[in-house]
């Protein structure tokens, strides 16, 4: 952050372990106090491990909690997690769609 990040990420969601919420606590915890020194906000991206809407909700929860409603937008607030995001476009599509 101090080196002019935008964002940080937990992982790549490619490799295990990707995301853990013990992660993305302590991140949020370190964005919390560089945006509390400097005023400058940076973003935060769980990536990898999600696979249900209530792994989603955990690390929404995480960051509402920890850094508070002003990064839940998609500026500052990114899951990564295509496998999801097909299972709930085939959820609300009523059918097997692969979209990523």
């Amino acid at each position: 952050m101090y080196a002019g990040a935008d964002y940080i990420k937990t992982s790549t969601g490619k490799l295990e372990p990707a995301a853990t919420p013990e992660a993305a606590f302590v991140m949020c915890q370190a964005i919390k106090e560089y945006y509390d020194k400097t005023g400058i906000q940076i973003g935060f991206k769980p990536a990898g491990g999600m696979k249900t809407v209530e792994d989603a909700l955990t690390y929404y929860t995480i960051v509402k909690e920890v850094l508070g409603e002003k990064w839940l937008t998609n500026q500052w607030l990114r899951l990564g997690t295509s496998s999801l995001a097909n299972k709930l476009l085939s959820d609300i599509e009523g059918k097997d769609v692969k979209f990523f």
